[in-house]
């Protein structure tokens, strides 16, 4: 990134006591879905196979932000990478299935560096995305906004684990992901040339503890 970003405050996030309805309306705190739910959802019939294919993406998300953290990203264009960082955490977490998929992802990146995926299986593409694209997928036709969406996932899961190398014991609760998203697509919008990847970068510095 050539020029620096500029911020004009800091986005605090809180400890609050509604995550637990927010989580109610549709959004998943997939930093504490426990590990057996995770393991269950790789089932083709499960029910929770759903979540458990979005968990892949915010897994996927953390160790990105991990990695940036640590200033140690690899990006790897094999079909191969996503698959071996998710068998990394599910091993894992069949380990220990009372685990939150959080502290195991934590555990994993923390052991070694691994290479992340520049292409997912969704076509996600996190070193490539722009804020342009970004910014016109959220105004697009339906299957354009679900790829901003799972954008937002993948960005939310990100700060999470930029912050984890500050603290390892930080939680972000899943009520400030509105907030933090809507500070990244709000300067996607005055910021269309620059990468995602960088965006999301700055203003995971940002983000405070309140």
């Amino acid at each position: 990134m050539g020029k620096l970003i500029k911020f004009f405050l800091v986005i605090y996030f809180s400890f609050g006591l509604f995550a637990n309805s927010y989580a109610q309306q549709g959004e998943v705190a997939f930093t504490e879905m426990r590990c057996l739910d995770f393991v269950n959802g790789q089932g083709d019939n499960s029910i929770n196979k759903p979540k458990a294919e979005l968990a892949k993406l915010w897994i996927v998300g953390y160790f990105s932000g991990f990695y940036q953290g640590k200033d140690s990203v690899k990006w790897d264009d094999s079909s191969k990478t996503e698959g071996k960082l998710i068998s990394a955490v599910l091993s894992k977490c069949r380990e220990n299935p009372e685990a939150t998929l959080g502290a195991v992802s934590e555990f994993v990146a923390s052991a070694r560096t691994r290479s992340i995926p520049s292409l997912l299986s969704n076509e996600f593409t996190p070193r490539d995305y722009s804020c342009g694209a970004h910014v016109n997928a959220l105004s697009g036709p339906a299957g354009e906004q679900l790829k901003a969406e799972m954008a937002d996932l993948w960005a939310f899961a990100f700060v999470q684990g930029f912050q984890n190398t500050i603290d390892p014991d930080i939680i972000i609760p899943i009520e400030n992901k509105p907030a933090i998203t809507g500070a990244i697509n709000g300067n996607c919008q005055k910021n269309q040339q620059y990468s995602y990847f960088d965006l999301v970068s700055a203003v995971a510095k940002m983000v405070k503890p309140q």
